[in-house]
């Protein structure tokens, strides 16, 4: 244990508490991936799967128990409590490939061959890709979401302190892990390609709810080949179009609801008379 360590897992745990948060306080999960929160839940249930066997400290159970129980609290207010934003067939492409590159990994990559090893190495990998759905769902949708830049940061700031911890294990314990290294670059690879997107965007107005719009995610370079150019439609709100929505809701950090469109009244037909001329 190293203060880099320390405070890469109270970030990463920070962007949980803050994901459950944001959940409850806009009673909805629209614009969040189900399929990484489904994978984050199987990459800590993998990963932790020799929990009751091997006692380290305390700190670390508790840990290890605090993931998997977040992960799958997430799954459970998406699936069947709060709403969540249907995601496209590109996602589940990318979902599909994310699981298949991982299982090929694991069996090609590991420390020892048996099963404990495998499940583990097979977590590292999922999680240095199981984010593709989510930055694929926040590129396609059209409305705010309860995703906040709090939530960005904290999951940044977990990547990148955990890369001083290896440079720390390096000098000061001369220890390297060769398989958490390369996944955990490949993953910064992708929040670095989301972050430059993110901040780099001219035509969408920063606000404290992420609202990204579909043209500007086609300068990431990751993604283009997860589909054709049909896959980079929006994703719109039902009915149809994008509506008003209330901007002051939206800077107060909380998703925008669409504002009460006046209807038009109809058009006069020129060929008939006003009815108050007649006797």
């Amino acid at each position: 244990m190293n203060p880099f360590r320390l405070a890469g897992d109270l970030g990463h745990l920070a962007s949980k508490c803050i994901l459950i948060w944001s959940i409850h306080r806009n009673k909805s999960a629209e614009g969040i991936s189900f399929l990484t929160q489904a994978m984050y839940a199987l990459v800590f249930l993998t990963r932790y799967l020799d929990l009751g066997m091997h006692f380290v400290s305390i700190y670390n159970t508790v840990l290890k128990v605090v993931y998997i129980l977040s992960a799958f609290y997430v799954l459970v207010l998406m699936r069947w409590i709060y709403p969540r934003t249907t995601e496209s067939q590109m996602a589940w492409r990318a979902a599909a490939i994310s699981l298949t590159v991982a299982c090929s990994f694991s069996l090609l990559f590991n420390y020892h061959f048996n099963l404990p090893e495998i499940l583990w190495s097979f977590s590292i990998a999922l999680e240095s890709v199981c984010v593709i759905p989510q930055l694929i769902l926040l590129r396609q949708t059209t409305v705010p979401t309860v995703i906040t830049s709090r939530y960005l940061l904290a999951l940044g700031s977990y990547r990148a302190l955990y890369i001083l911890n290896w440079i720390w294990r390096y000098v000061f314990e001369n220890i390297v892990d060769p398989i958490a290294v390369l996944c955990g670059l490949v993953q910064t690879a992708f929040y670095l390609d989301f972050a430059w997107v993110y901040y780099g965007r001219q035509r969408v107005k920063l606000r404290d709810g992420v609202l990204v719009d579909s043209e500007d995610f086609e300068r990431g370079w990751i993604h283009r080949w997860l589909g054709s150019k049909d896959d980079f439609a929006p994703l719109e709100p039902l009915g149809g179009g994008v509506l008003p929505f209330d901007e002051e809701g939206a800077l107060g950090g909380q998703i925008a609801l669409p504002l009460d469109v006046e209807p038009q009244a109809p058009a006069r037909d020129s060929n008939l008379q006003d009815t108050s001329t007649r006797r």
